[in-house]
């Protein structure tokens, strides 16, 4: 019997576990320093917000191990090793210095306006001190974005691409912004009454990001199609039938889920944007949710 793969499963689990550990020391001692992530997830009213973040950041991690120790194989299982070691230090840092910059920027953008507790709406007050659910669903989405541009950089220069990689990079961080503002403005509404940073922060409605989140992860999904299909050295920036194939996409499934909506409201009688934005129904957030990323795979499948 041939131990050598046990032997490497071995050793990448135990990078994998470790890679968790160092999260969450990030996680508890540099993002969240002023309140306690252990007693939000193990106290005795355990905060689903808060665990909803640190999911959203295991996730990142866990999707970061897969691509990264499944990435291209190098001479030997050392330089593979310390290669794999290498970039996951280098991203999980990256990853904690953007939720950091997010969360200062949201801190900015809300600027003195308080929640519908009367608190400065922070990212970390959201969660700690609010257990906003929404909030923490929002945040796996922005982790969701974080970790699809992650994938497509090369650290090391491993495939000899690394400026078309940090295009591609780029591009999935801008994609992830334009896909939030298209939900924003066709399944919330054009204003600034029902935005979804309005939604998931002040009115705790936790229905609008779980929708955004399978929009979000389908989307995601069929840009990394995509770009497998692109020649070394090209990247979305050089290439507008990418970013014209992604947007009829989106709109193609905001308009089918349209005539669904109609036919649901006459069907049942339900009106779905005031579930949604009225009654804040997380049942529907979720169904709808479902049904985006189930048409995406539709999409995603036809296209591959």
């Amino acid at each position: 019997m041939n131990w050598q793969p046990w032997i490497e499963f071995g050793v990448y689990a135990l990078v994998g576990i470790l890679s968790f550990l160092l999260w969450w020391f990030i996680y508890e001692r540099v993002l969240t320093r002023e309140h306690s992530t252990r007693e939000a997830v193990f106290g005795y009213q355990p905060n689903q917000a808060v665990a909803f973040d640190v999911f959203g950041g295991f996730l990142a991690i866990g999707i970061l191990n897969h691509s990264i120790i499944g990435g291209p194989a190098l001479e030997s299982f050392w330089l593979d090793l310390e290669a794999t070691v290498l970039t996951l230090l280098g991203t999980i840092a990256l990853l904690a210095l953007l939720r950091w910059i997010i969360g200062e920027f949201l801190r900015l953008w809300f600027g003195n306006k308080r929640d519908t507790h009367g608190d400065i709406i922070t990212i970390n007050n959201e969660l700690f001190k609010q257990r906003n659910l929404a909030t923490g669903i929002f945040s796996t989405v922005l982790y969701l974005i974080l970790v699809a541009g992650l994938l497509e950089e090369d650290f090391l220069n491993i495939t000899g691409n690394r400026l078309a990689a940090t295009f591609n990079m780029l591009g999935v961080w801008l994609l992830g912004i334009a896909a939030i503002l298209l939900h924003s403005w066709l399944f919330l509404g054009l204003g600034g009454r029902h935005n979804i940073l309005h939604e998931s922060f002040h009115e705790n409605n936790p229905a609008a990001p779980t929708s955004l989140l399978g929009l979000l992860g389908g989307v995601l999904i069929l840009n990394h199609q995509l770009l497998e299909s692109l020649e070394p050295g090209e990247h979305m920036f050089n290439q507008a039938d990418h970013w014209g194939l992604l947007l009829l996409g989106m709109v193609s499934v905001f308009v089918l889920k349209g005539i669904l909506h109609i036919f649901l409201r006459g069907l049942l009688g339900v009106n779905i944007r005031h579930e949604m934005l009225e009654k804040r129904n997380p049942a529907w957030g979720i169904l709808d949710g479902g049904l985006i990323f189930g048409l995406m795979l539709i999409l995603i499948a036809l296209l591959a």
